[in-house]
């Protein structure tokens, strides 16, 4: 049987037409298609720790249920140490994002968390009570990190400096 012989697309017409692709799947996915790769790789890792049991946060052992909880940790922190420590499997272990801190600090804790309904000011380094604060939906709270009088203080100090140097 004769088979009839396909030529290579120049590379700008084939580039074009995976641009094109791309932005046809984001819009049917209704997200930027990386992130939707990563979300589905994500569940399938989730979808495979609890298939083997492995679905338990290595930081306070309560169980993770759901993929938007899990996070990747490592067991002892890399940055400034070893980089085979990145790499290294035996290193990897499984929590919740909200478990998952950062061990810059040498295992401090960044956050301060003080009573129920209160928040750190780090303005005013101290607690004041949640409804000082606008809220932000990109930090851990749902709160700025610092108050509104603070803010303000801080907006006024600015200024201020700003008219001495002028």
């Amino acid at each position: 049987m004769l088979r009839p012989q396909v030529r290579p697309l120049p590379g700008a017409i084939t580039s074009y037409l995976m641009k094109n692709s791309d932005t046809r799947k984001s819009a049917q996915l209704g997200m930027p298609l990386g992130t939707a790769a990563n979300r589905l790789r994500k569940m399938l890792l989730f979808n495979l720790l609890q298939k083997y049991g492995e679905d338990t946060c290595f930081k306070c052992g309560a169980k993770i249920m759901t993929a938007t909880e899990l996070s990747i940790e490592h067991k002892e922190p890399w940055q400034g140490r070893d980089t085979a420590l990145f790499w290294d499997l035996s290193n990897i272990a499984f929590s919740h994002l909200k478990c998952n801190r950062p061990s810059r600090t040498g295992g401090q804790a960044l956050r301060k968390i003080g009573d129920e309904g209160t928040s750190w000011c780090v303005w005013h380094q101290e607690f004041h009570h949640v409804s000082e604060f606008q809220s932000d939906k990109s930090r851990w709270n749902g709160l700025r990190n610092e108050c509104r009088a603070g803010y303000l203080e801080r907006r006024r100090a600015i200024r201020s400096k700003e008219k001495e140097q002028a």
